[in-house]
């Protein structure tokens, strides 16, 4: 399977919740309820966020699919988990259970990246030119 995407470096790949197609958004890693309601207190940034979450039962982040968030990214979880089957409602794009390639072991905050939803499997990259915070 061709991973390549023009101006974008492959780094790994999830289940695809939705195929929703492509979208981009900068990396906020969101791992307790305090960093959601912080990003719901920020209705323009969380349609250019793509949250970075560690589980696919995570239901503190369901609140936030109403308001369109350019995606979500898991590293556990199935899409028949809880964000998996309400996140197909709300068509974001959501790929879960991300498995890192290339020597990353995590995404850091400000991360430009891309997900490709076309499919049963979600592809993350991120923006060549753009340099990795951390």
């Amino acid at each position: 399977m061709d991973n390549e995407v023009a101006g974008y470096k492959y780094i790994g790949q999830g289940y695809s919740v939705v195929p929703v197609g492509k979208h981009e958004g900068i990396a906020l890693n969101v791992t307790t309820p305090q960093d959601m309601i912080k990003l719901m207190k920020d209705p323009a940034k969380i349609k250019e966020t793509v949250i970075i979450t560690p589980g696919g039962t995570t239901t503190f982040v369901a609140p936030i699919l109403y308001k369109k968030p350019a995606g979500i990214v898991t590293y556990a979880g199935t899409p028949e988990s809880h964000l998996g089957i309400v996140g197909r409602n709300f068509g974001v794009a959501i790929v879960m259970t991300l498995n890192l390639e290339g020597g990353m072991n995590s995404i850091p905050d400000g991360t430009p990246l891309l997900l490709d939803c076309e499919g049963k499997l979600g592809r993350v990259y991120i923006k060549e030119e753009a340099t990795v915070p951390g």
